[in-house]
């Protein structure tokens, strides 16, 4: 047994679970740099005079940022390691957010956000893989779910620092404390994250032994005199998988319901407070909603970690798409009352942010072993088209004329494409699974044929 495999099947050490709490709480900051702009552009457009398609290329920014961070900066960590590659990204952000609340004009803030987003990307990337390979085999699902509410406690953060900023100190006190926050958590990795042992093992850098033997002493573990051997599958291997017999149907299914679960949750997470600001609610009232939006998003999160171990996954998520539709056809109708808008709001986030865990628990089944983290990471990236598009689009149609109740009824529509999808997965693993029992039965029967 390898020095790795004793780790994966031991109890997790202090030094583990502080590296774990470390990229939750770096996750969590992520959430707050990224979002932030959904509490505060009520008041940047009050004070720049934006019209509703520049709120929506604002809070499109960042999330095209994280998409080409995701794609074109996220795997230097191969070259140059998950730790390093982690810190580079929050003091880039630190930075980003610094010079977002300086900015002075819309092209300035726009710049920054994109600065920004990319930092979260590489992040976005980098923190669900380090805390997966600090977790012991146990524990592993847990640190990922944790992982996973990061983004929302993130935002939950930021609604209530906009609460409490905003009116005394301005929209740019938010920027100034996320870029505090990071730049907080950045010397606290710089002291405490380790190094990925699979990392040190896999691409062997300079000093890789000596690094690995004092994270294996720092979790008490014995030091080894050589690396363990590591089989690597390169990654033309593992994209050809994606699409080999039945997994190309899945990958373009997760694809999709990927994309449309993304567009709908980013839609509804970056324009809750505006739209609840353009129905005739103030604006402490819009922040109230986005903050409930959040809370429910992590309710969702969590409550969909527990129950995927009860229910079949795909339809569980399909039953979180259907669901997440009707809520938010809901939602439009409850507009006009501050207390059913604010209660619908929790299942919204709750039933959205829950579809898109359900799609990171699905993924890892459908794929063998050496193309999983490939087709996670390639599914997310595509994924993020419908991230930068919903606010886009809903800041041109809200130009348009559109009220903001249609406007929620017209995001349902992805919600049920997703739910199509997982319905197609669900389907289509019945028949693979028919197919394969059909199969097997023909075996057993021609096997007692030649016996007689």
């Amino acid at each position: 047994m390898s020095v790795l495999e004793q780790v994966k099947k031991s109890p997790m050490s202090r030094a583990q679970i502080r590296a774990v709490v470390l990229c939750l709480g770096m996750n969590l900051i992520d959430g707050f740099d990224l979002l932030a702009t959904s509490f505060v552009s009520p008041a940047i457009t009050r004070e720049w005079k934006l019209s509703p398609s520049q709120v929506g290329f604002l809070l499109s920014s960042g999330l095209a940022g994280m998409a080409f961070g995701a794609l074109f900066l996220a795997p230097l960590a191969d070259r140059i390691g998950r730790r390093r590659l982690t810190l580079i990204g929050l003091a880039v952000a630190s930075l980003g957010m610094l010079s977002a609340a300086a900015s002075q004009d819309f092209g300035q803030l726009i710049a920054c956000r994109l600065v920004t987003g990319s930092a979260v990307g590489v992040m976005a990337a980098s923190l669900p893989v380090l805390a997966s390979e600090y977790a012991n085999n146990r524990r592993r699902g847990l640190a990922v779910a944790l992982i996973t509410t990061g983004y929302g406690l993130g935002s939950v953060i930021a609604g209530i620092a906009t609460s409490l900023l905003l009116n005394s100190f301005g929209w740019r006190s938010v920027l100034v404390l996320g870029s505090v926050a990071t730049a907080i958590l950045f010397a606290l990795g710089l002291r405490f994250l380790p190094e990925s042992m699979d990392y040190l093992v896999a691409c062997r850098p300079r000093d890789a032994l000596a690094r690995l033997n004092r994270i294996l002493a720092s979790m008490g573990h014995p030091q080894v005199d050589e690396l363990p051997r590591k089989e690597l599958t390169s990654r033309k291997a593992a994209v050809e998988a994606l699409f080999r017999g039945h997994n190309a149907r899945r990958t373009v299914l997760v694809w999709v319901a990927f994309t449309a679960a993304m567009m709908a949750f980013y839609f509804a997470s970056s324009w809750t407070p505006s739209l609840l600001l353009e129905a005739g609610m103030s604006s402490q009232q819009g922040i109230s909603g986005g903050v409930l939006f959040s809370l429910g998003g992590v309710m969702g999160a969590v409550l969909l970690g527990v129950s995927a171990s009860r229910v079949e996954p795909r339809r569980l998520t399909a039953a979180y798409f259907c669901a997440a539709a009707l809520t938010l056809v809901l939602f439009s109708v409850s507009l006009g009352s501050l207390a059913g808008a604010l209660v619908v709001a929790v299942l919204v986030g709750l039933l959205l942010n829950g579809s898109v865990s359900g799609i990171n628990v699905i993924v890892p089944t459908l794929y063998p072993a050496e193309a999983r983290a490939t087709a996670l990471g390639i599914a997310v990236a595509v994924s993020r088209l419908g991230a930068v598009l919903a606010p886009l689009l809903a800041g041109f149609l809200l130009q348009a004329g559109w009220a903001p109740g249609a406007m929620f009824r017209i995001f349902a529509i992805p919600a049920l494409i997703g739910a199509l999808a997982m319905i197609l997965l669900v389907r289509g693993a019945q028949v693979h699974r028919d197919a394969r029992g059909s199969s097997v039965s023909l075996e057993a029967t021609g096997s007692t044929a030649t016996r007689a």
